[in-house]
């Protein structure tokens, strides 16, 4: 061993019992080369630990340098798991976006909520959104040779003019070129229109879906989202969120789209964000119409696989379980009335006392009406009066792996200030009834 005060990439954590740790390879090491190569991201130490013999560096938290050599099954991991993908950094978005939801935040919530990335590597690993703007001609050659399918991309028009005017810059901001190389290299790819009335709405959504339509099936979908506009909007352009009319007249005319699609080539190709629906006050699509729901991270299709996932439980629910306590399901006004039919049907069953609690977004303003951007502000106000009593939430208002919320605040600041118990479920029919059915005990 030699000492070195070189940085390394950081080891977050190690699988016990993989051939990493069986080297003894511990958190809190730094990974300094594999095969003499310092690996730029998770992409390139992937294709680096392939090989069945491989040779690691890695700095040990007492400054001295190891050099370890795993043997191992082809493609088997080592078992190294890291803080980040991105072990160079993260490419960050120069653009200055209409509607970029960032821009409206207040200050001090936490910093992670402020970095807009614009990275073709988070888009390949994480499913996250990029608009090419800013993709240079080697990052581009790098996704083909990689063949880092499928990608997510934010288009919202394909008029070059209007796009660069949406995206903040000063220049047009074509994007067909872009996806047409990304097409004829084989590349999937999944798009997201940010829809903003008055903007890219009418004659240019429409021109918009069949230029996209023409690279199916490598455009392999293309999602509608309404903008989403916070109280903290201020000195920027002026926008406006979609009314109920415009809503169920839209929903019309994608649905004659959708048609036309699943004739041709027999998906509907185009989706609608659940919170269209909400708002015109119309039924969601049907399962088979949403082809495995390609956008479901993208708030398209959550309510109707949550409804079709509780239809599949409803003949083994129970008639009766043994009496508790009142339970409160708190959650956004738009999820309350998503819930509200599957509340009604668990409310049937005796000894349950499930209660829902629709919670305003006082903290982001009344336009916010989803649930992954509820606070703790939020839960205070509306758990004023639920001292003693147990609440449920979805598990999507608190940062991964921990209980931050947005604004901040941590569950059990939460939960001391407002005299409750909160349990964190899993957003999915089966979590709830395995909690409200089960935790209580059934009887027999």
């Amino acid at each position: 061993m030699k000492r070195c005060k070189n940085n390394g990439i950081f080891v977050e954590n190690v699988v016990p019992g993989s051939p990493a740790a069986l080297c003894g390879i511990r958190r809190g090491d730094r990974l300094l080369s594999v095969n003499g190569v310092r690996p730029r991201d998770i992409i390139s130490y992937r294709f680096m630990i392939a090989a069945e013999n491989t040779g690691l560096k890695v700095r040990r938290q007492d400054g001295r340098v190891a050099a370890y050599r795993i043997k191992k099954d082809y493609d088997l991991d080592p078992g190294i798991v890291f803080a980040a993908n991105c072990f160079d950094g993260v490419k960050r978005c120069r653009n200055k976006c209409v509607f970029c939801f960032v821009d409206q935040l207040p200050c001090a919530l936490r910093s992670s909520l402020y970095e807009k990335d614009d990275d073709y590597r988070l888009s390949f690993l994480q499913g996250n959104f990029i608009t090419l703007s800013n993709l240079t001609e080697n990052e581009f050659s790098r996704v083909v040779n990689l063949k880092l399918s499928p990608l997510y991309l934010s288009v919202h028009t394909t008029d070059q003019e209007l796009r660069g005017r949406m995206l903040g810059l000063k220049k047009p901001a074509p994007v067909l070129n872009m996806i047409s190389r990304f097409a004829q290299a084989g590349i999937v790819m999944h798009i997201q229109i940010v829809l903003c009335p008055d903007w890219n709405d009418g004659l240019y959504l429409e021109q918009t879906i069949l230029d996209l339509s023409a690279f199916w099936p490598q455009v392999a979908s293309v999602g509608i989202v309404p903008v989403g506009l916070t109280k903290y909007r201020s000195h920027l352009p002026r926008l406006r969120s979609i009314t109920p009319t415009e809503s169920r007249k839209l929903i019309a005319g994608i649905s004659g789209m959708q048609r036309s699609f699943r004739r041709r080539n027999g998906v509907s190709f185009i989706y609608l964000a659940d919170e269209f629906y909400l708002k015109a006050k119309q039924f969601f699509p049907p399962y088979e119409q949403y082809d495995g729901f390609p956008q479901l991270e993208n708030g398209i299709g959550q309510a109707r696989l949550f409804y079709d996932d509780f239809r599949k439980l409803r003949s083994l629910l129970p008639g009766k379980v043994k009496r508790r306590g009142p339970i409160m399901l708190a959650t956004s006004r738009d999820g309350a009335r998503v819930l509200y039919p599957v509340v009604k049907r668990l409310g049937l069953i005796e000894n349950i006392d499930l209660r829902m609690l629709a919670v305003p977004s006082t903290f982001f303003g009344p336009r916010i009406t989803v649930t992954g951007l509820l606070t703790g502000q939020d839960l205070l106000w509306s758990l004023r009066h639920a001292a003693g009593k147990d609440v449920l939430l979805p598990r999507i208002l608190v940062r991964s792996g921990t209980s931050l919320l947005l604004d901040g605040m941590h569950i059990a600041d939460v939960e001391r200030a407002a005299g409750c118990r909160i349990h964190l479920l899993e957003p999915t029919a089966a979590a709830l009834v395995e909690y409200v059915c089960m935790s209580g005990g059934i009887e027999l």
